[in-house]
């Protein structure tokens, strides 16, 4: 598993940055906002109410799943701080993530068959999950948190190949 993120950063990311999400941008009103991190991810509709982060969830029938986790505090804090200062420290160039698997769990669905931890430079972490196709059982695609969206196609589908060679090496 390591290899594979060594490989990943190798290839896609430069040496010497300093590894922070930086906040691109970001939409919404006073209590509820949409945040985009270096220009690559955005999640939406995080939440301030009685003075703490809420961020969003994910349902399934009558259960509800945070798949959407901040790691630090610092991180916290910085998102906090558009709220409560009502303006944010916005970066307006595009930064380099390191992202790694930490953890693909097995499921009991025939369907969504994994989970796949996966945290964005030691800051967020986020739940994806690993679906067989309803047609072609042989083939799997990846399914997101409903308010976490990758912008770059480029960064999203070497995500993608990632997850998929991870959990394919958790079947051996």
């Amino acid at each position: 598993m390591k290899c594979i993120s060594i490989v990943f950063l190798i290839l896609f990311f430069s040496v010497g940055d300093i590894r922070a999400l930086s906040i691109s941008s970001v939409k919404g009103s006073q209590n509820k906002k949409d945040f985009e991190f270096s220009k690559t991810i955005l999640i939406k509709n995080i939440e301030f109410k009685n003075g703490f982060l809420k961020m969003p969830l994910d349902g399934y029938k009558k259960k509800k799943y945070s798949n959407i986790k901040i790691l630090s505090k610092d991180f916290y804090y910085k998102i906090s701080n558009c709220f409560k200062e009502k303006k944010c420290s916005v970066m307006g160039k595009k930064k380099d993530i390191l992202i790694k698997v930490e953890k693909i769990f097995p499921l009991k669905s025939p369907l969504r068959v994994a989970n796949a931890n996966i945290s964005f430079d030691a800051e967020l972490i986020v739940v994806f999950g690993i679906v067989k196709d309803k047609e072609d059982k042989n083939k799997i695609w990846i399914s997101y948190p409903k308010d976490f969206e990758i912008r770059d196609e480029v960064f999203k589908n070497n995500l993608e190949k990632l997850i998929k060679k991870e959990f394919s090496r958790t079947l051996k």
